[in-house]
């Protein structure tokens, strides 16, 4: 009931509860209105009025931002964790190719050698084998 008769006072009085733009009047007893009272003029009103609607569009609207943030960051963390895994897979690469390169000539090494050591071997083996027919030959020879 209070609030039918300050609305009605306000109407019908619009002069004496006239305040400036979007400021908030203390109406004093005594006032346009028989007892103490706040008046709002037009855009106080609708200030008030749409107040929770603003609120609700500003705090969606930082909702979205610090949202996409977010999702801008892990994105960016998620690239940067894939460039981080596509290097530690070329050193890797590189590492075993390099490992395979040295075990192939480490491989051609020994068979260089393998082959090199075959002829000294024979002939070894047959100047031990000369010599020591020839030891026995002069051994026996001599007895």
């Amino acid at each position: 009931m209070l609030n039918k008769i300050l609305l009605a006072s306000i109407l019908l009085f619009p002069l004496a509860t006239y305040a400036d733009e979007g400021r908030f009047s203390l109406v004093p007893r005594g006032g346009a209105v028989k007892f103490d009272a706040t008046c709002f003029d037009d855009e106080a009103m609708a200030k008030i009025l749409t107040f929770s609607e603003f609120i609700a569009v500003e705090l969606n609207a930082a909702c979205s931002f610090e949202k996409d943030k977010m999702l801008l960051d892990h994105n960016l963390e998620i690239e940067n964790l894939q460039i981080e895994k596509q290097g530690i897979e070329e050193r890797y690469q590189i590492e075993i190719d390099t490992r395979d390169e040295e075990i192939e000539a480490l491989r051609t090494i020994v068979k260089k050698n393998k082959k090199l050591n075959i002829p000294i071997v024979v002939a070894t083996s047959i100047a031990i084998g000369f010599g020591a027919g020839f030891g026995t030959y002069h051994l026996a020879s001599k007895q």
